[in-house]
């Protein structure tokens, strides 16, 4: 258990390694001729159970503190390729794997079998694969060879399988064309079109991303480069900087494609103070407001932004709860459940959710096992009367395993 006591916060953090440009890149290392240096890859879970896949699959790693040496290739060593909980790992892993003549069981973990993955089902047929699942659910099976063609892909659920054949594809035998419809979560699809860029790779894509055109036999070349600072776990120490003081976070990239960046448009709204050094950002407590946001493209900014609500003068509205009810868990009615247990006041109508800011008591909460919960309930405790309890708070290592420690160094 772990208590959050209310108070101010002033001082400087680093972001973590931003776990969704971490797997991208570890995967398309895998496939690489050659040696690929990786600085700064971070040690969240999903990172880990990423690293584990390229190794069954046949690369090889090694650690060297902040540094990750990945020679791509190599022999299969596992026909079961665990992803721990992390749905990105399990169903772009389910494209890279179909590459290869051997079958392979995909699984995971916790909250991931409940997590739907039948828009792998499909496209994967089309393309030459073998592939099966439980009921539209984890184990997914596959068996390649990946040969290329045309396949409809579904990305109204999720964008991760598609990223995923974008990864894959070009390393397939023949050119491919994927028509995609419904696609949510945009900018985390541009993320993947630089990492293939930085890998030497190309694909033709049409401006609205509805339709991409890969070419096949192309190799990916080893590269060097660090993993960017995540923003995704940056808006939790924004938001606390906003909501109980001045924090500055480190090693972030002002022009990055991460769909988390667009924090900063709600902060902003909101009313707090942000101000740029170079790659570090300060956000300040201000008079806080009431915002609007739409979070259909970055659902993962909906637990940091409900947190801020909290503590906003009127009533804010964050759009797309739609995209909530298949995280680690249902994050939704989570939100609702547990930030009442700390006194606020919200409401969910119509795939908005409603919140109207007033003080807040504090007290026990439920993080749901779920990473982002667990730092939602945290920093909206920091202006809570009484603060914040939880059991279970190691939850938060799947993204940002040092949040806690992050954030008592922040006390001064």
């Amino acid at each position: 258990m772990i208590r959050i006591a209310p108070g101010t916060l002033c001082g400087r953090t680093q972001a973590p390694a931003s776990k969704s440009h971490m797997q991208r890149v570890v995967l398309a290392a895998s496939l690489a001729a050659g040696e690929s240096r990786i600085h700064q890859p971070g040690r969240s879970a999903d990172g880990q159970a990423c690293l584990g896949v390229i190794r069954a699959l046949g690369a090889r790693v090694e650690e060297a503190g902040s540094l990750l040496r990945i020679q791509g290739g190599g022999e299969p060593r596992a026909r079961i390729l665990h992803c721990g909980e992390s749905g990105f790992c399990l169903r772009a892993s389910a494209a890279v794997a179909a590459l290869g003549e051997v079958s392979y069981l995909l699984t995971g973990e916790g909250s991931l079998a409940r997590r739907p993955m039948d828009m792998v089902l499909e496209p994967l047929r089309q393309l030459g694969a073998h592939c099966e699942t439980r009921g539209g659910f984890a184990p997914i099976t596959v068996r390649g060879p990946l040969k290329g063609g045309l396949a409809r892909v579904d990305g109204s659920a999720s964008s991760q399988f598609l990223s995923g054949l974008l990864l894959a594809l070009p390393a397939a035998a023949a050119d491919s064309e994927l028509e995609v419809a419904g696609l949510r979560s945009t900018p985390y699809v541009r993320m993947t079109l630089e990492v293939l860029a930085a890998f030497g790779v190309a694909v033709e894509v049409d401006p609205g991303l509805t339709r991409f055109r890969i070419r096949g036999g192309q190799r990916y070349q080893g590269v060097e480069l660090a993993v960017e600072g995540d923003w995704s776990g940056a808006a939790f120490m924004l938001v606390a900087g906003a909501v109980a003081g001045e924090v500055t976070v480190t090693g972030l990239n002002p022009a990055s494609a991460q769909a988390d960046r667009a924090v900063l448009e709600a902060l902003a709204a909101a009313g707090a103070g942000l101000h740029w050094e170079g790659s570090a950002l300060r956000a300040s407590r201000g008079d806080l407001r009431a915002f609007s946001f739409d979070a259909t493209d970055c659902p993962d900014l909906f637990p940091p932004l409900a947190a801020l609500a909290c503590h906003c003068r009127g009533t804010s509205r964050i759009a797309g709860c739609e995209r909530l009810s298949h995280k680690e868990s249902d994050r939704g009615a989570a939100l609702v459940s547990e930030l009442s247990a700390l006194g606020a006041r919200l409401e969910v109508r119509g795939g908005v959710m409603e919140i109207t800011g007033g003080p807040l008591a504090g007290g026990q909460v439920d993080p749901h096992n779920d990473h982002r919960m667990a730092m939602a309930c945290a920093v909206a405790g920091l202006g809570s009367r009484l603060g914040v309890t939880m059991e279970g708070e190691t939850c938060v290592a799947k993204s940002y395993p040092d949040f806690f420690q992050a954030l008592a160094s922040l006390r001064g």
